[in-house]
């Protein structure tokens, strides 16, 4: 196809490969409906590289990468546009969606973005592509509200799909409210999440956002563990679609690493925040030596019996019902059927303290 043309130019290199694409292009070589679907395809191309570099790239370039493919895909959507002396509404609608996605991964370039993606909904009102993207502006800006119209919207009009449903997820599970319409919220995230898994069972992202979902339903509805075991359930299908599609998500270990770490599964938080770091997360590897050292810690307060002197320990006991058992009597088998007596005591603080919206998002992030 044509865009593979375009692409041995910008492989050139220089800072003028977009302009000479353009010359290359708007000068004869390439005219019509045929080069203007042509160099559609080549601005998709360009956004697909544009996510992937988002998502899972982390090199030191990664700006520049981001930066360069964006150009790409913004040069060839223009194209389309020129192409033909009118382009046709599919054309137009397609094409500013395409550079309203591609400047939305940008910094600085949000404003434009929105202009974009508000253009080409007003031309196909049902291009889900462009009712995803805008949300997604809104979100990075912290404007959950206007998010959620859009993901609510793109629900509407286009009908069920898990983008949307994840999104809007992550949206509800972000919006300051008072309490009870937080536990609603979250609650309807929850459900939101599972029904995009249920549409699109081999997308890892949708299987991440119910972890986080299922994260937040512990700490905000109830805290009941098996919210936690649900959510390492669910970071683990994602880690395994994402397996099949050869790319790994630092934040999805990040975030089992939490899960973990509250259910004191700490060789699962270990090996979560040690991959996380390896993918390049210097989160990851603060995390784990945190841990690190609460492992250390807890077991030498093991060894030393929580530091509990005798006094200390007399005024713990004796407040035990009677006719119970220490534990010493029950190994050697002198309980005489007795119960043992226990009382829990508070001997470290793990200084834990999880807030909902800092759980690492995919996709929007």
């Amino acid at each position: 196809p044509l865009w593979r043309s375009w692409r041995a130019i910008l492989a050139q290199g220089g800072s003028d490969s977009v302009v000479r694409l353009g010359s290359w292009l708007i000068g004869g070589m390439a005219k019509g409906a045929a080069a203007a679907a042509a160099a559609l395809e080549g601005a998709e191309a360009s956004l697909a590289e544009l996510v992937d570099l988002e998502d899972y790239y982390f090199g030191p370039d990664k700006d520049q990468k981001k930066k360069n493919a964006a150009e790409t895909a913004v040069a060839c959507a223009d194209t389309a546009l020129t192409c033909a002396e009118k382009p046709t509404s599919a054309t137009s609608s397609k094409a500013n969606c395409i550079k309203g996605r591609a400047l939305s991964y940008l910094v600085g370039q949000e404003r434009l973005a929105e202009e974009l993606l508000s253009k080409a909904l007003k031309l196909d009102p049902q291009m889900v592509a462009a009712w995803n993207a805008l949300g997604e502006v809104y979100w990075n800006q912290q404007n959950y509200a206007q998010a959620r119209s859009s993901f609510e919207q793109a629900l509407e009009l286009c009908g069920p799909n898990a983008v949307s449903l994840r999104n809007l997820s992550m949206v509800l599970r972000a919006i300051e409210c008072e309490d009870l319409e937080k536990s609603n919220n979250f609650a309807a995230g929850l459900q939101r999440a599972k029904e995009a898994t249920v549409l699109d069972a081999s997308d890892p992202q949708n299987w991440e956002t119910l972890g986080n979902a299922y994260m937040g339903e512990f700490f905000v509805n109830g805290k009941r563990y098996e919210e936690l075991n649900k959510a390492l359930i669910a970071y683990a299908r994602a880690e395994s679609a994402y397996e099949k599609l050869g790319k790994r998500n630092p934040f999805l270990h990040l975030n089992r690493g939490e899960a973990a770490k509250f259910l004191e599964d700490y060789d699962l938080a270990l090996k979560s925040y040690a991959i996380a770091k390896e993918i390049g997360a210097a989160k990851g590897g603060d995390e784990y030596d945190k841990v690190s050292e609460l492992v250390k810690r807890l077991a030498g307060m093991v060894e030393r019996k929580g530091d509990l002197k005798a006094k200390r320990l007399k005024e713990l006991t004796a407040g035990l019902p009677a006719g119970t058992c220490t534990l010493a009597q029950l190994r050697s088998k002198e309980s005489g059927g007795k119960s043992v007596g226990a009382r829990v005591v508070s001997i470290l603080d793990r200084k834990d303290r999880w807030n909902p919206a800092t759980c690492l998002q995919p996709g929007c992030a």
